[in-house]
């Protein structure tokens, strides 16, 4: 069972005969006979040999994540584990999630920080290892809002395991080697193994919520969404404070609902 997914997801919360969707799932990303009353439904582009194990209330579809073969709104709760950064098209799978869950479904997600030593040492050491996409905290939360009606409700940063050693040449060699110096490293530096991966917990609530605040008084912090002035100053119409305009609003693709979105942004 992933610790991760069962500290942050609530299962044993979620009624009787609900339905998990298991995207990602490989050889399953819990272990489903823990939760007899659920019933999961796990989703991969290939069979893995695990799931040859699975209990009696546990199903495997073959299938990419942007074409889903569910109907809408049938999930009462989705799982994803390490697998957004292995799509092609991450936000036409987000949008699939999003049709597929139930209003007030949760949705856990864990995925790489790509600017972390983990990540970086994954992906030259197994020539990418898989890893299409590159995140941080701030990119992957604005695209889940900026395609899908889920609001984040938890995460948490996570160090990292780096279990990817295993399946390298001499593994166990170089896992020692590393933490050894890792161990040397954190006595002088912030330890290299904090904020390696992001666990995230997000529901849905219906509209997309995304939005960018342009413009933050100086003089009294407060937004401002259409200052008036001069090109190179504007006034607060607040508290009336002289703030000096640097460049002009964000440009270029935008989604439709931005401009429209009220108070569900990100700060």
């Amino acid at each position: 069972m992933r610790l991760e997914v069962v500290q942050l997801l609530p299962l044993s919360e979620l009624p009787a005969g609900g339905r998990v969707l298991d995207l990602g799932c490989g050889a399953g990303s819990v272990d489903y006979a823990s939760f007899p009353h659920l019933r999961f439904f796990g989703s991969d582009q290939y069979p893995d040999a695990g799931t040859a194990g699975w209990p009696r209330n546990a199903w495997l579809a073959l299938a990419d994540a942007e074409r889903l073969p569910y109907a809408t709104a049938v999930f009462d709760a989705a799982i994803c584990v390490f697998a957004f950064e292995h799509f092609k098209d991450p936000r036409a799978a987000l949008r699939e999630i999003d049709r597929v869950l139930r209003y007030g479904a949760f949705l856990f997600i864990s995925v790489p920080r790509a600017a972390s030593i983990q990540d970086r040492l994954y992906r030259f050491a197994l020539k990418g290892g898989g890893h299409l996409q590159r995140y941080s905290f701030e990119t992957f939360v604005s695209m889940v809002y900026q395609e899908t009606g889920f609001k984040l409700y938890g995460y948490a940063p996570a160090r990292a395991g780096y279990t990817w050693l295993r399946d390298v040449p001499y593994g166990d060699t170089l896992y020692r080697l590393l933490f050894r110096s890792f161990r040397a490293w954190a006595q002088v530096r912030r330890n290299p193994l904090e904020a390696s991966d992001y666990w995230m917990l997000f529901r849905l609530r219906g509209s997309r919520g995304y939005r960018v605040v342009e413009y933050v008084c100086a003089g009294c912090g407060k937004e401002v969404e259409d200052p008036q002035g001069e090109e190179a100053r504007w006034v607060c119409p607040v508290c009336s404070f002289e703030n000096i305009r640097v460049g002009g609003p964000s440009t270029g693709p935008k989604h439709p609902s931005e401009s429209k979105a009220r108070g569900a942004g990100l700060r």
